[in-house]
């Protein structure tokens, strides 16, 4: 049943062949060529790969961080406390979702990871498991660009609020984010969670998440 969460490719199945969005994806599934000719161009030189839409084969759920050659081991931005609504369930269940961010490859590209504590999710799925989820793949193209988070509050807060559109944290499921103790946590504003709770508070399409990217100061 975890398996069916949206994160791991979106809601919609087809009977014998697992989710719809996997024929989306193209046969070359390398980071280089979904950058290059896969990737939606969200906003001018932002290029995202989220496996809420298509789940590319080494976009995968680990039991730790991982290690991974070329990327720096992920660092916790935070933590957002809002209603679970990946899968359609009777009842709201409010859990807590960690989000880490680290760059892959060229310093450019960021990776995020999603872990959702499932104490409460166990009364549903009995058979949840934590574990980090590689769910999302963004590129900014600028020569100019501050490729360190830690330096950069705006490229920050953009991965911030793809993340939690992605996850359906908008309105009313919404809950309170935290940011962390680590350097990008500090690098957020001081009401980081107002400005969240606000940006998210009508974003209810694709159009609304690309004017609030843009109403963002670089």
């Amino acid at each position: 049943m975890q398996q069916m969460m949206s994160r791991y490719g979106g809601h919609d199945f087809l009977i014998g062949k697992g989710k719809v969005s996997y024929a989306n994806l193209p046969e070359d599934q390398s980071q280089v060529n979904l950058l290059d000719n896969y990737a939606a161009e969200i906003i001018p030189n932002h290029y995202l790969v989220s496996t809420y839409d298509a789940q590319p084969y080494w976009m995968a759920d680990y039991t730790s961080l991982p290690n991974v050659p070329g990327s720096p081991r992920a660092v916790k931005v935070g933590t957002i406390e809002h209603t679970f609504n990946e899968i359609l369930m009777q009842y709201k269940i409010k859990v807590s979702t960690d989000i880490y961010l680290t760059h892959h490859g060229n310093k450019n590209v960021y990776l995020s990871y999603i872990m959702t504590e499932g104490r409460h999710l166990k009364e549903f799925m009995p058979n949840y498991q934590k574990c980090y989820d590689l769910v999302l793949m963004l590129c900014i193209r600028d020569d100019d660009l501050e490729t360190k988070l830690s330096k950069n509050s705006a490229s920050l807060q953009k991965l911030l609020l793809i993340n939690l559109y992605k996850m359906g944290a908008t309105g009313d499921c919404y809950g309170k984010f935290t940011p962390s103790k680590t350097p990008l946590g500090k690098n957020l504003p001081d009401d980081i969670d107002a400005i969240l709770r606000k940006s998210l508070a009508t974003m209810e399409s694709d159009e609304a998440l690309v004017a609030c990217l843009n109403s963002i100061q670089t």
